[in-house]
């Protein structure tokens, strides 16, 4: 069986959950966030009056970069191994005709694409976010001023590979875990150390403990080492996904 059915058979297994609504309510949740500030509060756009359009755009994305797109990370990572737990079919995936190799890459894959899908809707939202300001505050005039859209792209690629680590290392601990609480108390826990890591910028852990990497995107001090904070990134995700897929390589048939 190739990979490519193994893919789709994860794929068909997705859609009978709830990842897809999570990842589209996880998308929603910053724009709307701001979105009610804005409407609650009238400083709320104080200071961006010289380039308003892009300004809202890197709000938006620092916002999603720095804690929503980790959050759903850790969630979705653990919620998508759990499919097999959850409905005890374990011993039918591995007795199916397909590789435990293309097993382990159709899930981490459609991991990956469950992550675009927030990204791309993310982007989306943000859209409708300003639209909506736009017509709250139309003093602003956001569509006369031009649109870096190459700024948000790379916004968005770096947001994505600096999460890489956490991605495999999130995803290994969900395959091994029976249960989903562990998998995402580590998670949030991780989380929320490496963000305080990240924020106070007192300790050289930061550009070594994967759960800080989302520091780099924001922060105008580590912004300097960010490409070699994605090249530590992807080598982590590297190492963590050979040591997954090594674990998940041992498994038994009665497991």
């Amino acid at each position: 069986m190739s990979l490519l059915v193994s893919l789709r058979s994860e794929l068909i297994k997705t859609t009978q959950t709830a990842s897809f609504y999570l990842t589209l309510i996880g998308a929603a949740v910053g724009p709307v966030i701001y979105l009610s500030n804005v409407l609650l509060d009238d400083g709320e756009l104080d200071g961006i009056s010289k380039d308003p359009l892009n300004a809202l755009f890197k709000i938006l994305s620092e916002m999603n970069g720095v804690a929503l797109f980790p959050l759903f990370i850790i969630l979705i990572c653990t919620l998508l191994p759990q499919i097999e737990y959850r409905n005890n079919t374990w011993k039918q995936v591995f007795t199916s005709p397909q590789t435990k190799a293309n097993v382990f890459l159709a899930k981490f894959i459609n991991v990956h694409l469950l992550m675009l899908l927030f990204l791309i809707a993310t982007h989306l939202f943000m859209f409708l976010t300003i639209v909506a300001i736009n017509f709250i505050k139309p003093e602003l005039n956001l569509f006369n001023y031009p649109f870096n859209e190459r700024m948000l792209l790379v916004n968005a690629a770096n947001g994505y590979l600096v999460m890489l680590a956490v991605c495999a290392i999130q995803f290994w601990i969900g395959l091994r875990s029976k249960n989903f609480i562990a998998p995402i108390g580590i998670g949030l826990a991780l989380w929320l150390i490496g963000t305080i890591i990240a924020v106070q910028y007192k300790s050289n852990l930061v550009n070594y403990f994967p759960y800080s990497f989302q520091g780099y995107i924001v922060s105008s001090g580590l912004k300097p080492q960010l490409t070699q904070i994605i090249w530590t990134s992807l080598g982590y995700a590297l190492l963590f996904l050979g040591v997954g897929f090594f674990d998940f390589k041992r498994r038994t048939v009665s497991k």
